[in-house]
């Protein structure tokens, strides 16, 4: 079974606003929100990949965007959530590459591979049980 992180239909709804919104204010406002949630939750048990990956995700300043993302990979690895290291890590690797640091989108894009080999891996352990 798998459960949803802390916030979840909040931080959707949140998304939605600022994907469909037209008004740089209200996009501004619910973005401000979002990363309201990730701070004051920052460090403790309500603390989880998907609202810093989700914060990034709305985030354009590149230098911004990797500070969130690496704050989620460190939650995803910490709590080992492959789907997350996965996804955070591609997200880093695709930044480092438009930036044309190939050495370090090299290492996030590695990281990213073990994961989802790790996933096929447990998916198909987990057919066998």
């Amino acid at each position: 079974m798998t459960f949803k992180p802390p916030f979840y239909e909040q931080i959707l709804e949140l998304a939605l606003t600022m994907t469909s919104e037209t008004s740089k204010k209200v996009y501004w406002e619910a973005h401000n929100k979002l990363r309201d949630i990730c701070e004051t939750h920052k460090n403790s048990t309500l603390d989880h990949p998907f609202q810093w990956e989700t914060l990034a995700d709305f985030t354009i300043d590149s230098g911004e965007q990797l500070t969130a993302y690496f704050v989620a990979l460190e939650l995803a690895q910490k709590y080992e959530l492959l789907e997350y290291i996965e996804s955070v890590a591609t997200e880093i690797s695709e930044i480092y590459l438009s930036q044309s640091d190939k050495g370090h989108a090299l290492t996030y894009s590695k990281i990213a591979k073990d994961a989802t080999l790790r996933l096929q891996s447990e998916k198909v352990n987990s057919r066998f049980v």
